[in-house]
């Protein structure tokens, strides 16, 4: 028979799943050093959503650049543990989706071949019109580019696990029942009073996973 899937880890992409932040990191191969840090500032400061931030970086850059982004996705490593992460929830029947603010093209370079071990992978998409690409997502509210959140509440679950690092994880983090957590989201979990395991490979993830009831 089937086997309900009661509990659903929710995995973000960008610097989780990824050593570094490859939708940050495709930007900095066509955005100047100073608008860059132009972005990063109003975004820090909460002058811009993220969001915008994206969107005003991404939108309207020549389609041509595809190619070079997935040659710099292909060049960044995984962090350690991934597989074995997978192996852990297999074993206790919890299912696997990732949920990224990034580029759906930079996650199929990444997760093609765990590609059937996953219930779920939610990003939004570049689309090429006329040699311009332009960022498309279903799920973008105006803050976040993809809202987590919303994606959660597509799967049927009694109990989550978040995992993540940074700003983007931290509504999907406060809505999960245990979160691992490293870098900026950590720092957020610690402000807010909630309670998390510090992560830096998968790994140990997947030890804690096996050593839950």
């Amino acid at each position: 028979g089937v086997v309900a899937i009661r509990t659903i880890a929710f995995v973000d992409f960008d610097g989780t799943i990824t050593m570094e932040d490859t939708f940050a990191g495709a930007m900095r191969l066509f955005v100047s050093p100073e608008d860059f840090a132009a972005y990063s500032k109003k975004l820090l400061a909460g002058e811009a959503t993220l969001s915008q931030v994206v969107r005003r970086a991404y939108d309207g850059a020549p389609a041509a650049l595809l190619p070079k982004f997935l040659d710099y996705v292909r060049s960044v490593p995984m962090r350690p543990g991934f597989d074995a992460f997978l192996d852990a929830c297999e074993e206790k029947r919890i299912g696997v989706v990732v949920i990224s603010g990034g580029a759906r093209q930079f996650l199929d370079e990444k997760l093609t071949p765990y590609s059937e071990r996953l219930l779920g992978i939610h990003a939004a998409k570049l689309k090429e019109t006329d040699g311009i690409l332009h960022l498309q997502s279903e799920f973008d509210d105006g803050n976040e580019l993809v809202k987590k959140t919303a994606v959660m509440a597509l799967y049927d679950y009694d109990y989550a696990i978040g995992i993540g690092d940074g700003l983007t994880d931290c509504n999907m983090a406060l809505h999960a029942g245990r979160v691992f957590a490293r870098d900026m989201l950590a720092k957020f979990l610690d402000k807010n009073g909630k309670n998390y395991t510090k992560f830096e490979e998968f790994y140990s993830v997947a030890d804690a996973i096996r050593s839950s009831r």
